[in-house]
């Protein structure tokens, strides 16, 4: 009778012990939807999934930054870099500077100024400052009288 008791419960404990696993594995499979995949950009930042961001909305000036590595000039918009040649959706970079972009959508080709309000120009080369004319001092010597 002790040997089929134990029997008994040990089915008992397997049963229990098979629906706890299956209790965990659906929780973790729950928890683990609501994690966000840190590879992917926040839906904040306007990047949702593989896609790329809208034009209109993100490339207007003072919203967009140049990095320069090695020479070549480098749009940044968001977390991603844009050379040369390549598309931001149906938007083609043309030609990129420290100040602009030149930007190429549907056949027309458009400037876009990084800093806006801001205009460059030559600095003028420093004067140095004028010295007043100083008038000659006349020092009589001192009469020594006994």
């Amino acid at each position: 009778m002790n040997l089929s008791r134990s029997l008994l419960l040990f089915q008992a404990f397997a049963q229990w012990g098979c629906w706890a696993a299956v209790a965990m594995s659906l929780a973790t499979a729950v928890s683990a939807q609501s994690l966000r995949d840190p590879t992917v950009a926040p839906a904040a930042a306007g990047l949702v999934g593989d896609a790329a961001p809208m034009p209109e909305e993100t490339l207007k000036p003072g919203s967009i930054s140049v990095l320069k590595r090695d020479g070549v000039h480098y749009l940044m918009l968001g977390t991603r870099l844009y050379g040369v040649g390549q598309r931001i959706g149906q938007v083609r970079v043309e030609r990129i500077a420290e100040t602009e972009v030149w930007l190429r959508e549907a056949g027309q080709l458009k400037k876009i100024q990084v800093f806006s309000g801001v205009q460059r120009r030559a600095a003028l080369a420093p004067q140095a400052p004028k010295k007043p004319p100083v008038a000659p001092v006349l020092v009589h010597p001192a009469q020594n009288t006994p």
